[in-house]
Parts: structure tokens; sequence; C-alpha cells
């Protein structure tokens, strides 16, 4: 691939991460926020982690679901700018997001868990909100919130990056070259 068809590949692949990061930055539907509210936690802090937990399963999402290697990476190139804004409005936000998303990746990499990996991430989400020790109800409903973010951002890496697509009568294998 020439200079050329690179510079206009790259491009590409930038406009393209950044329409998939509007998924990622919407605003946390308020029922979800109603939800953590009735639970005791502050609208800042639910507002916060639900908008954390977006962030982090929708770049998880990028990481292991979308059809070039190269996604999340320009994914998470396109969300620094948004992070670094933000640290220098709240101090803190940016060592919090720091802190959240290797926790999120942390309970992702956990080996040996009887746990699904949907309600290890449902367990940051928690306790990030102040609930360390939820109750089976709490974890549950947490639970749907990452499975619904997670189908979401899955819809949206289909629409912005495609399907793959294979001939019916050609092994994947023999596809490689």
């Amino acid at each position: 691939m020439g200079l050329w068809a690179e510079w206009r590949a790259q491009r590409e692949r930038s406009r393209r991460a950044s329409t998939y990061l509007v998924q990622l930055l919407r605003t946390p539907e308020p029922v979800d926020v109603a939800w953590l509210r009735s639970i005791g936690v502050s609208d800042a802090v639910a507002l916060r982690e639900l908008t954390f937990a977006k962030r982090a399963i929708g770049l998880i999402a990028a990481e292991r679901d979308a059809l070039d290697d190269r996604t999340a990476s320009d994914v998470a190139h396109q969300l620094a700018p948004v992070i670094s804004r933000e640290a220098r409005e709240g101090v803190d936000i940016g060592r919090e997001w720091g802190e959240r998303w290797r926790a999120y990746t942390a309970a992702l990499a956990m080996r040996g868990s009887t746990e699904a990996p949907t309600t290890r991430l449902a367990r940051v989400l928690l306790t990030g909100a102040g609930l360390g020790d939820p109750i089976p109800e709490q974890l549950l409903r947490a639970t749907q919130f990452v499975v619904s973010t997670r189908g979401a951002a899955n819809l949206a890496l289909r629409d912005v990056f495609g399907v793959a697509t294979l001939p019916d009568d050609i092994r994947p294998s023999a596809l490689r070259g």
C-alpha cells in the first residue's frame, strides 16, 4: 500500500473510531441513574460510574469483537483527548478513569472464577459506586446493565465498521491467501 493510500485508510479508521466513540460518550440512560440512586448512590457518582462503565465496556468490545485488530487502539486514541479534557476540568477524573479501566480489565482477565465475566464487570461498576458487597438483586441489575451495554457496543461496532462476511463455498482458512 502506498503512502497516500495508507494515509487515507488511517483517516477512514479514525473517522469510524470517532463515530463509534459517539456511542460510548452518550449520557447514561436516566433509568440507570435512577436505579443506582434508588440503592443509595448519589447522582454524581451514579453518572460517573455508569459513564466509566459504558466507556470501558465499549473499549473491551472494540478490543475483542472488532474485525480489525487496530480498532481498539483507534478508539482509545480518539478517547484520550476526551479524558484529558475532563481531567483538566476535574482533577480526579483522569485518575479515577485509570483506576476503573484497570479494574475492568483485571476483572476480565481473572481466571478460575466461577462468576461469568459480565458479573465480574458488574461488580467493578458497583464497587466504583461504593457498593463493595452488593446483594444478589443489585448484582443482577448491574449485570443486566453490562449485558445491554455490551450489546449496544457490538451493534455500534457492526454499524460503523461492518460485519464479517465469508463465502458459503470457501473455508475461512482457505482465504488466508
